[in-house]
């Protein structure tokens, strides 16, 4: 028998067991999941409070808007880092307004299973016709699982940023994940180590046989 087909016998178990690894490992993000999101604002002495779109006004024509700008319907493969939306702010006038109220945030999944389930937040902050001021956004509810899906915000509280700051825009963002998904175990990853570090062996093997 020769030596290369003494090495490929000797390869072959080793390599079906790092490519079965690598295959599993592949399909760790093969959970696809379709979800949209929406917001509403609710606050006292606002225009379009229940909404997702409030105005708050002052003196001499001085006007605040703050918006939630939602995700469409959106099909990802999970687990995944995803903006779950974004906040706008808009301002008129010459002087400064101070802003304050609760606001939701609701997911509504319709793949793999069907549900919503909302996170929960309170909103502040002072605006003016300098483009100046800043806001914040603090969720005290930063996870939801719907089925076997769980989001979380990774960037709580958020800091609303006036309007000549990109644009006035703050980007929720979220990390999307699901009980299902599998994790790669310790000994597998051991396994798969072992396994290449076998091939790099070999191969040292085989070239030292060939030259002497």
């Amino acid at each position: 028998m020769t030596i290369a087909s003494t090495t490929r016998r000797t390869l072959a178990p080793v390599l079906v067991a790092v490519a079965s690894i690598l295959f599993a490992a592949s399909e760790v993000k093969a959970a696809p999941i379709t979800f949209s999101t929406s917001g509403v604002f609710t606050c006292a002495g606002c225009a379009g409070s229940g909404t997702n779109s409030v105005t708050f006004l002052g003196g001499a024509g001085n006007a605040l808007m703050l918006t939630f700008t939602g995700l469409g319907s959106t099909s990802l493969n999970t687990p995944t880092g995803t903006s779950l939306g974004n906040f706008q702010t808009f301002f008129s006038g010459t002087g400064a307004i101070a802003a304050s109220g609760a606001f939701t945030l609701t997911i509504a999944q319709t793949v793999p299973t069907a549900g919503s389930d909302s996170f929960a937040s309170t909103f502040s902050g002072t605006f003016s016709a300098s483009n100046s001021g800043s806001g914040i956004v603090n969720f005290t509810t930063t996870s939801v699982t719907i089925g076997d899906v769980t989001y979380s915000i990774t960037n709580n509280p958020l800091n609303l940023v006036p309007p000549a700051s990109n644009n006035g825009i703050t980007t929720v963002q979220g990390q999307i994940v699901t009980a299902s998904t599998p994790v790669p175990e310790p000994t597998s990853m051991l396994l798969l180590g072992s396994g290449l570090a076998a091939l790099g062996v070999m191969r040292k093997r085989r070239r030292a046989r060939s030259r002497s």
